[in-house]
């Protein structure tokens, strides 16, 4: 569910919200501060939740460049989003796919 307000988005995820605005994250109430990228990953993930996004698809989105050029950026930005997010919690909300890329869904 996207909200938006006259100065913010928010999106939200079971017990995870994130202001786009101000790159807060919170996850059972607890605050979150996000990087630029760590919160256009979350955006990401939750815009297309329960879906598989691909590794190369968050590159280029986030990173501006390609596949080709190898490199494991989103996967440390990926590690760095999961310390933050589901660290601490045994209802995980970030999933890897392996061989496709990472998805974000609601605990069974």
């Amino acid at each position: 569910m996207v909200k938006y307000t006259q100065h913010k988005s928010v999106l939200k995820l079971a017990d995870l919200e994130i202001d786009l605005y101000t790159r807060m994250a919170k996850r059972a109430g607890n605050s979150v501060k996000l990087t630029k990228q760590e919160s256009k990953l979350l955006e990401i993930l939750i815009e297309n939740k329960n879906k598989a996004v691909p590794r190369d698809e968050l590159l280029n989105k986030i990173w501006k460049t390609s596949e080709d050029i190898k490199t494991r950026i989103v996967d440390v930005y990926m590690g760095y989003l999961r310390n933050k997010i589901d660290e601490g919690f045994d209802n995980r909300l970030i999933h890897s796919v392996r061989g496709i890329g990472y998805m974000i869904k609601k605990p069974d």
